[in-house]
């Protein structure tokens, strides 16, 4: 027996020199009701995968990785909660994200990630550590590897814990024959490890499994990991489900072609098709002894390839809301006909289109989940901080050869997956990061040998960006939706022509028409005489004005309440003038006189862009020329050019441009302005008051 236990000793002693005493995935899980596992306090091991460099792991007696946090409460405490990314798997305790981040910041940062964990966790993890510790901040890591798919899939679900090891709930035994030493022998014997990986290689069959390992080719991914209508809005779901066709028709899917003749199964189990396959997994160690990557899980090729899916499916999203713009305008139109143009009719119907207005940008599949996080921090007088984390393959096309794909997809088209995200996190005013910019400086070594995990480097990157998003301010607040009480869109071209038309007459000539809340100048001039080149409004203005030159005039269309002054400034070539609006009750009244000693103005003819001189008549043309290049580049090739080109000069809402990430419409105009306050002055101009919030709005 002696003899026989000096060979088994012998035989694991060379098995874990072998191994260098690591394995390639964490062996100390232990069953959560709730979570669905939870590391042992306490425990430690030597973590190796593949190529990459040995590191060592520490539990801490809280569970969570590196040393024991200090006592509660600690001034400026950050929390940080996450995957396996913020827990550090391939890097040392000191070189995670949490430990390089207190470095950079100078503040207390407590890592609270655990592999395995999804979006539900971490909203779990931080409500606990909330009321335990009380931070000031608390960061949540969005790894866009397999957080997307998991956002409605708790852990609990997703996962089981076999001898102390975290598998996939579809591979996992139904029972377990429990016996003296089996935890030791199952989770720490490296010699028990290799047999079970070479019976691994013995049973497995097709070729789904490698000769040599035993290890999928090509992972398909478990029911419970997902599939792309998790990556998307429940709105865009059913929109393809009406539309009948997967975005994955349109886009193709070269990277099957390049898994050595796995293309037609990996197809066969991307469709759903995979049932049996799991059945046959059930029970069987391919988690657990499958070193490919670090947490076992659906390949990143096909990964990428329900991104893409998802991609296309937000392109189609956008055409169909072009659709449904198009559609509400010739509604209006109908309605506005109806209504004979008055333009409190007009205004109802605006309101009731509003209902069902088409979205500019998709709202990301994330957009709720962030509220409800945020509200959890609010609660406990904390901050929510968000940070999400690419695919390597997003981040930099060379990766795709460490998994084996020669000729990988361009991913960079579904970065707005992630832009979408940050987007909803700002507009709730959340400060946010894309760390898509920060990892790419960081290329090479950002990731992972094989894997998709970050390095030190990578990790020390992403720690950079973020100290750098958290020493800035929160975004502004945003402007709420619609118009103040009392304001109105201003009238259509058939609407001024069924209002009157007051004359005037003095140093200039013209008419002025007053509707809804809105003026309407055209100041016009003989052919004998020099027409006005500029109008400067210094009493009684507004953002939203429209100001258009043509070859005989110019005309002025601006928000102007009944009973509401104006004085303007007019300039000719010849000379300057005033222009002066008063009321007799609720009938205006113009006066143009000369001003003997205007100052001299620099005065330039500009005639209205020709492609709208093409769609209407040029010298009596009206709105606001400075918004022509984004109304051409929003409306090119569309099937109604001319209606849409003039009713986004004219700020016709239905036909208002889309606004760069910052910037909001407001005043009732198509323009775009950038939000502000007191933590985030202009650049330019004066902060202005808003509906609510602030505008950066620039000259008179």
């Amino acid at each position: 027996m002696a003899g026989l236990g000096l060979k088994l000793a012998a035989t694991e002693c060379a098995f874990r020199a072998r191994d260098e005493g690591a394995f390639p995935h964490v062996n100390f899980y232990v069953e959560d009701p709730q979570l669905g596992v939870r590391l042992q306090p306490g425990a430690s091991m030597r973590f190796k995968l593949g190529r990459n460099p040995r590191t060592t792991i520490h539990v801490n007696a809280s569970g969570y990785r590196g040393a024991d946090w200090p006592e509660p409460p600690q001034s400026r405490e950050i929390v940080v909660v996450g995957d396996s990314q913020v827990f550090g798997l391939g890097v040392e305790d000191e070189e995670t994200l949490a430990d390089r981040l207190a470095e950079r910041t100078g503040r207390p940062v407590i890592g609270a990630g655990v592999p395995t964990y999804g979006p539900r966790e971490y909203l779990e993890v931080a409500r606990e550590l909330l009321v335990r510790r009380r931070p000031e901040t608390v960061v949540v890591v969005l790894d866009f590897v397999d957080d997307p798919f998991e956002l409605g899939r708790p852990n609990s679900e997703r996962h089981a814990v076999w001898d102390g090891w975290a598998v996939r709930r579809e591979t996992a035994p139904t029972e377990v024959t429990q016996f003296p030493g089996r935890g030791w022998l199952m989770s720490r014997s490296h010699a028990v490890y290799a047999l079970r990986r070479w019976l691994h290689v013995r049973s497995s069959v097709g070729a789904a499994h490698s000769e040599e390992a035993g290890e999928r080719l090509l992972d398909p991914g478990t029911p419970s990991e997902g599939g792309w209508e998790d990556l998307v809005h429940a709105s865009l779901r059913t929109q393809a489900q009406q539309a009948g066709a997967a975005a994955h028709e349109e886009q193709g899917g070269p990277l099957k072609a390049q898994q050595d003749g796995q293309g037609e199964r990996a197809e066969v189990l991307r469709s759903g098709e995979s049932e049996q396959f799991w059945r046959d997994e059930a029970g069987r160690s391919g988690d657990i002894v499958d070193s490919r990557m670090a947490v076992s899980g659906r390949s990143i090729a096909l990964t990428a390839e329900l991104i893409r899916d998802a991609v296309g499916l937000r392109e189609n999203f956008k055409k169909q809301q072009r659709k449904l713009a198009r559609a509400q305008a010739a509604r209006l139109r109908e309605l506005q006909a109806a209504a004979a143009t008055l333009t409190d009719s007009r205004e109802a119907v605006m309101a009731e289109l509003a209902r069902s207005a088409p979205t500019p940008r998709p709202e990301s599949v994330f957009a709720a989940y962030l509220a409800e996080f945020q509200a959890l921090c609010a609660s406990h007088g904390a901050e929510l901080v968000v940070v999400v984390v690419p695919l390597d393959v997003q981040v930099d096309g060379g990766e795709w050869a460490k998994y084996g794909v020669t000729q990988g997809p361009d991913m960079r088209p579904s970065q707005i997956l992630l832009t979408d995200l940050v987007a909803d996190a700002e507009a709730l005013r959340i400060r946010s990061v894309d760390a898509t910019a920060a990892l790419r400086a960081a290329q090479p070594g950002a990731f992972l040998d094989g894997d998709s995990h970050l390095t030190a480097r990578g990790h020390a990157a992403v720690a950079e960006a973020l100290a750098e998003r958290l020493a800035r301010p929160l975004p502004p607040r945003a402007p709420e939706s619609g118009l103040p009480q009392g304001t109105g869109h201003a009238p259509t071209q058939r609407a001024w022509e069924a209002v009157e038309a007051v004359p005037f007459s003095g140093w200039a000539t013209g008419t002025a028409q007053h509707l809804g809340g809105w003026l309407k100048l055209r100041l016009s001039a003989a052919d004998d005489v020099e027409p006005v080149r500029e109008i400067e409004v210094v009493e009684g203005g507004s953002p939203a004005a429209m100001r258009m030159t043509t070859a005989t005039g110019m005309t002025l269309v601006t928000p102007l309440a009944s009973g509401s002054p104006l004085r303007a400034q007019l300039y000719r070539l010849d000379g300057g003038g005033e222009l002066q609006i008063r009321w007799q009750g609720e009938r205006l009244q113009v006066e143009v006189t000369a001003r003997p000693e205007a100052p001299e103005q620099t005065l330039t003819f500009t005639r209205p862009p020709d492609a709208l001189c093409r769609c209407d008549v040029c010298d009596e043309m009206w709105g606001d020329p400075a918004l022509f290049p984004a109304c051409e580049a929003a409306y090119a090739g569309d099937e109604e050019a001319c209606e849409a080109l003039l009713g986004c000069v004219r700020h016709d809402p239905l036909f208002a441009p889309g606004c760069p990430e910052g910037q909001v419409h407001a005043f009732a105009s198509n323009a775009c302005f950038m939000s502000c306050d007191e933590d985030n002055p202009c650049a330019q101009g004066r902060c202005t008051p808003w509906h609510g919030a602030a505008v950066c709005v620039s000259g008179g």
